[in-house]
C-alpha cells in the first residue's frame, strides 16, 4: 500500500476444547489452530505527501481496482507487513472505503480471514506412517535439502527469499531466479512452482 498503517493486530494461537468429567468439573485440552480474523485501516492518497512509499502512486482508484478484484475473486492473496514476520495468505472478506476531507483522499478498511489450505498437509504412507506432502525434493552431501515453493497472488522473489532464507536482497531474489531460469525477478507467475535450493547452493549460482 502507499501508506504503511499506523498500528495493526495479528492474532495467533490455537482453540481450547472443554471437556467436563464428572467430579472433576471443566476440563481444558488444547484443539487445533486458530486463524486470524480482522481488518486492518489504511490511506490510499489522491496527492504526493512526502510520507509516502517509495515508487506509490497518488491514484487510490489503482489501489481499490485491485482491492476490489482481490475481494470479489475466492482464491487467496499474500498478506506481508514490512518488518514484521506476518506473511500469511488471505481472503479479502470486505472493503469498505470512504473520504472525510474533501481532498479526494480514500480511507480504506480491509477485512480479511486467513486461508487454510484444506488439502492434506500431510498423506498417509502405504506403511500407515505419515509423510509432508510437500516434502523437500532433493538432498545435497551436506544434508541439507531443496524444497519447492507454488508461487501465491502478492508473492514476489524478494518475499519468498525472506520466508525461506532470511533475506530479501537483490542478491538472494537475483539468484533464486537465475536458479529457476526466471529471465526478470520482478515477474512471475501465480500457480508456478520454483524449486528453493540450499542457500549454500543459491549463493553459488549468483557467484
Amino acid at each position: 500500500m502507499p501508506v504503511t498503517p499506523g498500528s495493526y493486530q495479528w492474532s495467533s494461537g490455537k482453540r481450547m476444547e472443554t471437556i467436563n468429567i464428572s467430579e472433576l468439573g471443566d476440563v481444558y485440552r488444547p484443539g487445533g489452530r486458530t486463524r486470524f480474523s480482522g481488518s486492518f485501516d489504511f490511506l490510499l492518497p489522491a496527492q504526493a505527501y512526502p510520507w509516502m512509499e517509495t515508487g506509490a502512486r497518488a491514484d487510490p482508484q489503482y489501489y481499490l481496482d485491485y482491492l476490489t478484484a482481490w475481494a470479489q475473486d475466492s482464491k487467496p492473496v499474500r498478506l506481508v507487513i514490512t518488518g514484521t514476520e506476518v506473511n500469511a495468505l488471505v481472503y479479502l472478506e470486505e472493503v469498505t472505503q470512504g473520504e472525510q476531507d474533501g481532498t479526494g483522499d480514500r480511507y480504506i478498511t480491509v477485512s480479511v480471514r486467513e486461508h487454510e489450505d484444506l488439502e492434506a498437509a500431510e498423506t498417509a504412507n502405504p506403511n500407515g506412517n505419515t509423510q509432508n506432502a510437500s516434502r523437500p525434493s532433493g538432498t545435497t552431501a551436506g544434508g541439507e535439502r531443496e524444497q519447492s515453493c507454488t508461487i501465491a497472488r502478492g508473492d514476489t522473489l524478494s518475499i519468498i527469499c525472506r520466508r525461506y532464507y532470511g533475506r530479501s536482497t537483490a542478491r538472494y531474489y537475483n539468484a533464486l531466479a537465475q536458479f529457476n531460469g526466471i529471465k526478470n525477478p520482478h515477474l512471475i507467475h501465480p500457480g508456478t512452482t520454483i524449486r528453493i535450493p540450499p542457500e549454500s547452493v543459491l549463493l553459488g549460482v549468483s557467484g
